[in-house]
């Protein structure tokens, strides 16, 4: 009977998480078209926000997928915020199953137990991937350059920063979470990608009006969710009508 009930909630589980990658994969993409519409603005240094960040974009796809892939960077801003998570939230938020070793003594002991109970939030697991460090210190740069230098010289270089940093954040976090894919059934896997995607985005949205003061993050969120309405509306007339 308790083997029943057990897969039973599995199967429940893996249905409910497959209706969020429904919602979330449509929500990702729709709100992506918004922030890329916003972005369709004039930089000063020549072209647009949005040709300049897609540049840099591309760029670093391209140089972490042939040359280099500067791991330490990422895990420097995942340690930090894995820390401050804990730090904020002491180990209190709902917790999961974190791999455990075997006994430890003494100082090994001790970070091992600071180790499982930093994996052991959820909260604080999810939390590294989430924050674009690089991209929030990139725009609050473009902020801090643009009150002493003329924005002629300011804005592509800083637009061309936000994309590689962007590029940076989202493959090193596909990378990341692509070691633990055989833990994870393949909808978990989609939902943890699309949810990571969708706050990314909304994070440095909020960022990105420091460096460009004419992307409105407020209208990109309004024009994401048109996007989305679309093509909700879409999948479900190919579907049912």
């Amino acid at each position: 009977m308790a083997k029943t009930s057990s897969k039973i909630l599995a199967i429940l589980s893996r249905l409910i998480k497959g209706v969020m990658v429904a919602v979330v994969l449509p929500l990702a993409v729709g709100l992506y078209r918004g922030v890329v519409e916003q972005l369709d603005v004039p930089a000063l240094s020549g072209s647009t926000f949005g040709d300049w960040i897609g540049t840099g974009f591309v760029v670093y796809v391209g140089s972490h997928i042939l040359l280099y892939r500067p791991v330490i960077l990422f895990r420097v801003s995942h340690r930090l915020f894995s820390q401050l998570a804990t730090w904020l939230f002491g180990g209190q938020v709902a917790s999961v199953e974190a791999s455990g070793g075997g006994k430890g003594s003494g100082k090994g002991a001790k970070s091992g137990k600071a180790d499982a109970a930093s994996q052991g939030s959820t909260l604080v697991a999810f939390s590294p991937y989430v924050v674009p460090l690089y991209t929030i210190l990139v725009c609050a740069l473009g902020w801090v350059a643009g009150q002493w230098i003329d924005r002629t010289y300011v804005d592509g270089p800083v637009a061309f920063l936000i994309g590689v940093t962007i590029a940076f954040h989202w493959l090193m976090t596909a990378d990341d979470l692509q070691q633990q894919r055989e833990q994870w059934h393949v909808e978990t896997y989609l939902l943890a990608i699309g949810l990571v995607f969708v706050l990314t985005l909304i994070i440095g949205g909020l960022c990105v009006p420091w460096a460009v003061p004419e992307f409105s993050f407020v209208r990109a969120l309004a024009a994401g969710w048109a996007n989305t309405h679309t093509i909700y509306t879409t999948a479900i007339q190919q579907l049912f009508f």
